[in-house]
């Protein structure tokens, strides 16, 4: 009984391994012309992540994870995705639990002052999620911005951790992984 547990106790593990682990070839629909994307493809700065829902039912995101320069600590990650019909586009932002949600994270490009703040969604035992739909006009201002600024407070009365980050990349692997809208 004890090597039954420890057997299945190892397939377990195994199957939590992340997706972009290994390379998997996912058929992914493009504005209404079929494609291939691999899991870990890269698009500038991010990385295509896919994960099996059901059989015949995969889903992809665009990954980016941001790490402080000196000592590689984890800052956030960025997840750019489509909604199930291929009609909007959304960002969401994981950050270590304990940051100060409630003053929000927000990105802006360096020679803007209005700041984009993500909405809170929900925290765990690790991570905080904060989310927020990408309009093109959006997408656009970061996109073509030299250099793009993002931020977050570590604690409720810490002082602003803010940081550059790029998003090249983030145009054309949303359009590599767009599902095309419903008639």
């Amino acid at each position: 009984m004890l090597r039954f547990r420890n057997a299945a106790l190892l397939i377990a593990a195994c199957l939590l391994i992340p997706a972009s682990a290994v390379t998997q070839e996912v058929a992914v629909p493009d504005a209404g012309a079929a494609g291939r994307i691999a899991n870990g493809s890269k698009f500038g700065n991010w990385v295509v992540s896919c994960q099996a829902l059901a059989v015949n039912e995969t889903t992809c995101v665009l990954s980016q994870q941001l790490l402080r320069a000196n000592d590689n600590a984890f800052l956030a990650e960025l997840l750019a995705f489509w909604n199930a019909d291929g009609t909007q586009k959304f960002m969401a932002v994981r950050v270590p639990t304990g940051v100060y949600l409630p003053s929000g994270f927000a990105l802006r490009p360096e020679d803007e002052s209005e700041e984009t703040r993500f909405v809170r969604q929900t925290c765990g035992r690790d991570l905080c999620e904060g989310l927020i739909e990408v309009t093109d006009d959006l997408e656009g201002r970061w996109v073509g911005a030299e250099k793009l600024l993002g931020g977050y407070r570590p604690g409720r009365t810490a002082e602003a951790l803010v940081f550059t980050l790029s998003l090249a990349g983030l145009t054309e692997g949303l359009a590599a992984l767009r599902v095309a809208p419903a008639e």
